[in-house]
């Protein structure tokens, strides 16, 4: 074998080894990612088992669709380590809640009659749990990005974009108007309910080093106010339909089950944010307890000795007291169900 032959031989060896390599790596933490679901989430381990249950061929009324098949969930993991798949859990549910909310329809509509169908449909599935989602039509709806000169610029907070602006026509939070803005906030509020239920995880590490908890805050921190953001855009989109687009608000406000699915995610996200207060003051009881040591709250940062994760609390404020304006709770009462 000559010189180049070898060193093409060597090479393909290499690119096969790394790939296989990196299967098996896949492989691995797609278990590990069940196994720590099934312990300290199994509400989001049930999820995950129902998206890759689902078949990727329907019929429908005389319609055969064929969908692309769903990412594995290690697709959302770069660092392969057990610290580096704890702190993915977050993403690698909601991401996956993406996928249920658009797949979930199909098999429903087959459930309960799919003879009024038609191809041009959109739907979602707001999931709650494995017995229970609402199955929503989508009713005419305008691109979100529409709303983004309806933003003060105070309040274009870290997730103005992209899920407002720039304009872009095939997010979906911009191309399905208030039903992707809503997918995105009940993603959000799995992926977030994800990784508050660790907080067992953390505190079996935490005779180790009880800063630990600070990683911990830090997984909920980053998403925890998506609430605040999404109920904000959500709301604004109504308000701008209300004055601009009459026919895709009365649509909106017609759509029972939407308001259905937006009650049950406000409710239980608004739970889910009393349970990180409440989880923030026993990690503070427990530190003292047993260390001697402060974790505490200041200038929007939780502390645990002189470390600190930032809460953005500031942005919560403003989008708090932004929510609490008269044509905004207005709106909220009317989108409400009960």
């Amino acid at each position: 074998m000559n010189l180049s032959l070898r060193s093409i031989f060597t090479i393909s060896v290499f690119l096969l080894s790394h790939f296989y390599c990196l299967g098996q790596k896949k492989e691995v933490t797609d278990r590990k990612i069940y196994e720590y679901l099934d312990q300290y989430s199994p509400e989001s381990s049930e999820m995950l088992r129902l998206l890759y249950s689902l078949p990727s061929k329907y019929e429908l009324n005389g319609v055969t669709m064929n969908l692309t098949k769903e990412q594995p969930p290690s697709s959302w993991v770069s660092d392969h380590s057990e610290k580096g798949i704890l702190k993915r859990l977050n993403t690698v549910v909601h991401e996956s809640m993406h996928g249920l909310t658009s797949r979930l329809p199909y098999t429903l509509l087959k459930e309960q009659g799919d003879v009024y169908y038609n191809f041009k449909d959109d739907y979602s599935a707001f999931y709650v749990n494995k017995d229970s989602s609402f199955l929503v039509k989508h009713s005419p709806v305008f691109s979100s990005n529409e709303i983004s000169n309806e933003i003060p610029k105070a309040l274009r907070t870290f997730r103005f974009r992209p899920y407002i602006a720039p304009r872009n026509k095939i997010l979906g939070s911009q191309a399905h108007g208030i039903y992707g803005l809503t997918d995105e906030w009940n993603a959000y509020y799995f992926g977030t309910k994800t990784a508050l239920n660790l907080f067992d995880y953390y505190k079996s590490k935490s005779d180790q080093n009880y800063e630990v908890y600070l990683e911990y805050v830090s997984n909920i921190a980053g998403t925890y106010y998506a609430y605040y953001e999404f109920k904000y855009f959500i709301l604004k989109y109504l308000e701008y339909a209300r004055s601009n687009e009459k026919e895709v608000y009365d649509g909106i406000i017609s759509n029972y089950e939407f308001r259905k699915a937006f009650t049950s995610i406000d409710d239980r996200f608004t739970d889910l944010l009393r349970e990180f207060d409440k989880r923030l003051d026993e990690i503070a009881t427990i530190t003292e307890q047993n260390t001697g040591n402060r974790a505490y709250i200041e200038d929007g940062y939780y502390f645990i000795n002189v470390n600190g994760i930032g809460l953005f609390t500031e942005e919560v404020e403003m989008l708090k007291a932004e929510l609490e304006e008269p044509n905004l709770k207005t709106l909220e009462l009317a989108l409400r169900v009960g």
